[in-house]
């Protein structure tokens, strides 16, 4: 083997010293259940790395039994055995306060929190109403450096110490239960709380009394803030009807006003926008109890002409009450009402009270004979669902019309009219609906427009806009022969003439063939005019 020569096909690739391994080692790997680097193996690293590489078979097999945790404590990185776990400490720093008589400084409670994962550290102040400056988050999570340049450590760390982030020095006086054992495991000596001074402004606003002013307001602001506080978004709702119609009105407990609404059906002929009937409101009792030197006709009822206002035990289900003279019946109301009535007012609400069938007023509509309907009905069966079309030219009057192409549909169902814009490349202008269905009347005329009057190079007025018929289709002139007395002659030979110069009909006998047959088929049944 050692004599042959070195030449392609002579040397096995085993024992081949040219050829090299190009192969991409594995780098990310699971071990123990955690993602691992796995770095090139070599002699050194093999060592190293032997814990990464090691078979588990708790992993496949799971425990055995009498399985010892504590005996079999496998490597875990820093990342993994810290995950989630922070340490917490209590600090203040003061704060100056220039220009003020009252204070010199203010001191700002703040809780600086150290990950221990990823060593990284956040300062956070808890928030206090009515302070006078923002609050929350002062210094983001991220590695606080110290004054040489090398970030903070745990070991740092300790119960009445300075800390200095930033130029802010935060006096540390207290820490949490784990955080004081955590470091006390890892050999360090936690001093013992320190009390938190307190701040000299707020101790002169508390014993100079000005803290609490509020109880010793007025009864009327007392109760205003107490409603506002309590009872702010919460609204008594109940059913009511007035003169066959639905309605629901409203009591709002934070101002003890009512508001009125129309429960609307669909179909009712009304616009669903303006369903409000009285606005927020207090509404008195008896609203025409005035004295008789009230110039009512002039001004508005104040406090001092209204002795009582509605309030919530005056709405009971089942009964009648008078909102500016309006007889409202009080039908039903929703959970959350009974629920305000049985637990706050001790009284529960009657069960509901079933509306009336309020039906919707009639409308006035055009009386048509029954042999009209009959026949109209026969037609919409018979015709649906066909169809003719026509292709139309708008007749410019501007020049950006010139050019516009569309397509008229005609039902013989019920006679309606739909005409589309047809797409052209390049005109500016979007193709599609141009005219929904709708019967279009004649000018000047009570009749409107029927496939008698679609002739070839007939002008059409459309709502204002003049159309010129420029073609149709075969099944046109199908309809056309088999409805000869509906039609012209000068009507069909037009079109018959017109689908011959486009190519579309090439026999004439086989298209009135094709026309006869329909014609008998249609006979048979009863056939109505269009």
């Amino acid at each position: 083997m050692e004599s042959l020569p070195l030449l392609p096909g002579y040397i096995f690739s085993d024992t081949d010293p040219l050829l090299k391994d190009y192969k991409v080692k594995q780098k990310l790997k699971y071990s123990n259940g955690l993602p691992v680097i796995r770095d090139d193996l070599n002699p050194d690293d093999v060592k190293c790395n032997a814990m990464f590489v090691e078979h588990i078979p708790e992993l496949t097999y799971g425990r055995p039994r009498g399985y010892n945790l504590f005996e079999h404590q496998r490597f875990q990185p820093h990342y993994a055995l810290y995950a989630r776990k922070c340490l917490s400490f209590d600090a203040y720093f003061k704060q100056s306060v220039h220009g003020s008589p009252l204070e010199y400084y203010r001191v700002r409670r703040v809780r600086i929190i150290y990950y221990l994962e990823d060593d990284t550290m956040m300062v956070s102040e808890p928030k206090v109403e009515n302070v006078g400056f923002l609050q929350g988050k002062l210094v983001k999570r991220h590695r606080i450096p110290r004054s040489n340049g090398e970030a903070y450590h745990w070991k740092d760390l300790n119960v009445g110490i300075n800390l200095e982030i930033y130029g802010i020095v935060y006096r540390v006086y207290s820490c949490d239960a784990y955080t004081r054992e955590f470091l006390t495991s890892q050999g360090i000596d936690v001093s013992e709380p320190e009390d938190l001074p307190q701040d000299p402004y707020t101790k002169n606003r508390k014993e100079s009394g000005v803290i609490g002013v509020l109880s010793h307001t007025s009864k009327s602001f007392d109760d205003k803030l107490y409603k506002f506080l309590e009872y702010d978004g919460m609204v008594l709702s109940f059913e009511a009807s007035w003169n066959d119609e639905q309605y629901r009105i409203m009591y709002f407990l934070v101002d003890d006003t009512i508001a009125v609404c129309e429960v609307r059906r669909p179909n009712d002929g009304k616009d669903m926008r303006g369903c409000l009937m009285l606005k927020r409101t207090k509404v008195p009792k008896s609203w025409t109890d005035v004295p008789s030197s009230y110039a009512g006709a002039y001004l508005e009822k104040t406090d001092q002409e209204v002795k009582e206002y509605y309030s919530p035990k005056d709405l009971k289900i089942g009964e009648t009450i008078f909102i500016f003279g309006r007889r409202f019946f009080l039908h039903d109301c929703d959970p959350f009402t009974r629920r305000y009535y049985s637990t706050i007012l001790r009284f529960d609400q009657p069960a509901r009270i079933p509306l009336l069938d309020l039906c919707p007023k009639p409308k006035f509509c055009i009386k048509r004979s029954d042999e009209t309907k009959h026949r109209d009905l026969i037609r919409q069966l018979y015709n649906f669902p066909k169809r003719l079309r026509y292709s139309l030219a708008m007749e410019a009057c501007h020049p950006e019309d010139v050019g516009r192409e569309f397509i008229m549909e005609y039902s013989l169902a019920d006679g309606c009219i739909r005409i589309n814009e047809r797409d052209k490349k390049n005109s500016g202008r979007k193709a599609g609906r141009f005219l929904s269905w709708v019967r279009i009347p004649k000018p000047a005329t009570d009749d409107y427009y029927t496939p008698e009057d679609f002739a070839i190079g007939a002008r059409l007025n459309i709502f204002g806009h003049w159309f010129l018929i420029t073609g149709t289709e075969v099944f046109v002139y199908k309809y056309m022969m088999a409805n000869p007395d509906k039609f012209d002659a000068s009507l069909r030979d037009a079109v018959k003439r017109f689908l011959k110069d486009k190519g579309l009909i090439d026999e004439e006998e086989k298209v009135e063939c094709k026309c006869e047959d329909e014609k008998e088929e249609n006979d048979k049944d009863d056939q109505v005019d269009c």
